[in-house]
């Protein structure tokens, strides 16, 4: 016997960088500059596998072995060069996104955010490109005392979108948002831009694309756009 089709969802959540905003070259980038002085440079391979959580997490997985004596100074690198080139008006939204987001809205679904991004600088990326005004509510890094791959934050902004977990689709870009996602009982949708992701991962995931514009379709899709 087929499965019953899934009814249609409420709410829409994404992750903000690799998501919404093609960000990704430049946070390695950062994370580089961040602890090249300490450590044998990095692969961007090896800076992509390292990410997920908090920054400070996230930047002493980079670092490994010199977290210990080299962090506060490979933080301070990593802030300069975050804060200090101009990071929100140089980096651009995925083609797609906005009018994605505008489409949603327009068939009255809830839209959010759950990102590892500290507020400040998600809200200023969200203001800079216009799409504030779109977003119902989004969770940040540093919002609560979890982080991803815990489901809690995402489960937060479902739980402020009115919606249940079976009501909202969620995509994002890393393999924290998947493992989330699926915690979480989510339908989530992964991206991964090119790179191999853990079988794990992949089937954890509803829905696997290489691209956003693939992405973006499917959840039209989902909505009746």
């Amino acid at each position: 016997m087929s499965k019953p089709p899934q009814p249609r969802p409420r709410a829409a959540i994404f992750d903000l960088d690799g998501t919404l905003i093609d960000s990704m070259s430049f946070v390695v980038e950062a994370f580089i500059y961040a602890v090249e002085p300490f450590r044998a440079r990095p692969t961007t391979e090896e800076v992509l596998s390292k990410l997920g959580g908090p920054l400070d997490t996230c930047l002493r997985n980079v670092l490994g072995a010199e977290a210990a004596s080299s962090f506060e100074e490979a933080k301070r690198r990593l802030a300069t060069q975050e804060h200090g080139h101009g990071q929100e008006e140089r980096l651009t939204p995925f083609d797609g996104a906005k009018d994605l987001l505008v489409r949603l809205r327009g068939v009255g679904a809830g839209l959010g955010i759950w990102t590892g991004r500290d507020r400040w600088s998600a809200e200023r990326m969200l203001s800079v490109h216009g799409f504030a005004p779109l977003i119902d509510t989004m969770v940040c890094g540093d919002d609560l005392p979890t982080h991803k791959p815990d489901p809690e934050g995402l489960l937060e902004v479902v739980r402020r979108l009115g919606v249940s977990a079976g009501e909202a689709v969620f995509m994002g870009d890393a393999d924290v948002d998947v493992e989330g996602g699926h915690a979480a009982g989510v339908r989530t949708i992964f991206v991964h831009h090119g790179r191999v992701a853990p079988a794990p991962i992949q089937e954890r995931a509803a829905e696997v694309y290489a691209g956003t514009g693939q992405a973006y379709a499917s959840i039209a899709r989902h909505f009746g756009l």
